[in-house]
C-alpha cells in the first residue's frame, strides 16, 4: 500500500505554484481562441464603404469595412501617441461628417491623416481608414498635455476645446489609418499562444515530478510497503 507523508511548507508552495501555472496556461488558451475570432472577423469585414455608410449604417461587426472617400478636413491637428511597428504620433484632424437624418446637429469625426515615426521622423499619409472606438487609458498612461499638443488618452472634452468645437458634437469613434491587420493580431499569431500554453502546462507537470521525486528521495513517498525481511533486518540492527 502506498505511503505518503507530505512536507507541509513545500506542499503549500507547490499547490499555489500549480494553480498559477494552470491559470497561465488556460489564459493563453483563451487568448488563442479570442485572437482566432478577431482574425476571422478582420478577414470577413467586407468591402470598402464611404464615411457616411460606415457612420450611419454601421455593420455591428468587430471591425468596420475599409473606409475611403474625400476627407474635408478643418482646423488644427492633434498629436496622439501610439504604437505601430514602432512608437510614433498619429496626426488627428477634424472632419465634419454628413448628418444621417435631416435636421440633425453638426457632428465631427477625428480622422488620422498621418503618422510620424519617432525613430526616423518620417511622416506617412493615410489614404484608407477604419472606424473604431478609441481605446481607454490605463493608470500607467501619461497625462495629456494640451499646451504642447501631446495626447496619450482620448479626452473628448479637452480635445474638442483644443479644436474649438462643442464637446457633444465630437463622435465617440474615430477613423484610424487602415494599413493592414492591427499589430495586436499580427505580431503574436494564435499558434504562439498555443505554444505558450503548452509551456505553462509542461512546467506544471515538471513541478509535480520534482515534488514527488523529492518526497521519494526522503522516504516520504513509497509505492509499496516495506518487506517483512527488511523490517527484521532493521530490528536486528
Amino acid at each position: 500500500m502506498p505511503r505518503f507523508r507530505p512536507l507541509p511548507l513545500l506542499t503549500v508552495f507547490t499547490i499555489a505554484s500549480l494553480a498559477l501555472l494552470a491559470w497561465l496556461g488556460t489564459w493563453q488558451m483563451q487568448r488563442m481562441a479570442w485572437k482566432s475570432e478577431q482574425i476571422a472577423a478582420w478577414q470577413t469585414r467586407g468591402d470598402a464603404v464611404s464615411f457616411r455608410d460606415a457612420l450611419c449604417a454601421p455593420s455591428g461587426d468587430v471591425f468596420s469595412p475599409p473606409v475611403t472617400g474625400p476627407v474635408p478636413l478643418t482646423g488644427e491637428t492633434l498629436r496622439y501617441y501610439t504604437m505601430r511597428e514602432s512608437a510614433g504620433w498619429m496626426r488627428l484632424a477634424l472632419m465634419p461628417v454628413p448628418a444621417c437624418e435631416t435636421g440633425s446637429p453638426d457632428r465631427y469625426l477625428l480622422v488620422e491623416v498621418a503618422f510620424e515615426d519617432l525613430q526616423s521622423a518620417q511622416q506617412v499619409t493615410a489614404r484608407r481608414w477604419r472606424i473604431e472606438t478609441p481605446p481607454g487609458g490605463t493608470v500607467f498612461s501619461p497625462r495629456n498635455d494640451p499646451d504642447t499638443n501631446q495626447w496619450y488618452t482620448l479626452d473628448a472634452d479637452a480635445m474638442a476645446a483644443a479644436l474649438g468645437i462643442p464637446s457633444d458634437s465630437l463622435l465617440p469613434v474615430w477613423a484610424r489609418a487602415d494599413t493592414g491587420m492591427p499589430p495586436s493580431l499580427s505580431r503574436t499569431p494564435p499558434a504562439k499562444h498555443l505554444g505558450y500554453a503548452l509551456t505553462w502546462y509542461g512546467l506544471a507537470l515538471a513541478l509535480i515530478g520534482v515534488y514527488l521525486a523529492l518526497h521519494a528521495s526522503r522516504g516520504r513517498l513509497r509505492l509499496t510497503a516495506p518487506s517483512q525481511d527488511g523490517d527484521k533486518i532493521k530490528k536486528a540492527d
